[in-house]
């Protein structure tokens, strides 16, 4: 059974990613940094539908929690086939008004840290016969987003990552993309305004915010053996704004 690591997948976008390739088959290792009881309501859930999960407790911001995450899954789970690197938080803020350690710390939890589990990963993966990674970036690592200069910064990054993984190790068989969720319900949009809230469904063409289970979907096609190399596929709702 192949194995997929997916970080941050007890809540969100990592839930909806966890579950719809458990579904299809895949032994999940999901991770999370601190929610213990949503960890919990994961396994309980999980256990009941019939799924091949484990479970780890692990920062990304911890250079050593996340040096040893994926040899930990190999020894759980006896290999490692592909890596979701979903994990991620924001702070927002006006940029030039933000203190530097604000979005130092965004940056090196969703760039810095992620690099930091790919390369702990790659080992391991390169020994599978079709190694995947997806990496979820963000409709604001596209177009950067006022207010959120750390986050824009921290997924543009990670789109740039995604296209050196291609150069650099596509021809070993790894297989590279990332995704680029727009305003999707998760609980990172629940406290939005009203008249943000409207803002962005005027200003998308589907006239909606998205659900995580559609950037499932697109995850779980990524992570189809294929031709689609190095691309960021965005899910946005045709947003124009």
């Amino acid at each position: 059974m192949q194995t997929v690591l997916i970080t941050g997948g007890t809540r969100g976008i990592g839930l909806a990613v966890a579950e719809q390739l458990a579904a299809e088959g895949w032994q999940i290792a999901v991770s999370f940094r601190d929610n213990i009881e949503s960890a919990k309501q994961c396994e309980e859930r999980w256990k009941r539908r019939g799924y091949a999960f484990q479970l780890f407790q692990s920062d990304l911001a911890d250079s050593e929690s996340t040096r040893c995450l994926p040899a930990k899954v190999v020894e759980a789970c006896g290999r490692l086939d592909a890596l979701v690197n979903n994990a991620g938080m924001t702070d927002d803020g006006s940029f030039l008004s933000m203190e530097s350690a604000r979005f130092e710390r965004v940056l090196n939890t969703n760039l810095i840290g992620t690099m930091r589990l790919t390369s702990a990963a790659l080992p391991f993966l390169l020994k599978s016969e079709n190694p995947m990674i997806v990496n979820v970036a963000s409709l604001a690592g596209v177009v950067g987003k006022e207010g959120q200069v750390g986050y824009a910064m921290s997924k543009g990054g990670l789109i740039g990552f995604t296209q050196l993984l291609t150069r650099k190790y596509g021809k070993l068989g790894l297989q590279v993309n990332a995704v680029a969720p727009g305003f999707i319900n998760t609980d990172m949009v629940s406290e939005l305004s009203s008249s943000m809230y409207e803002h962005i469904l005027k200003g998308t063409a589907a006239n909606r915010m998205g659900e995580p289970g559609e950037v499932a979907a697109a995850v779980s096609f990524l992570l189809r053996p294929g031709y689609v190399r190095g691309t960021t596929l965005k899910i946005d709702g045709g947003f124009k704004r």
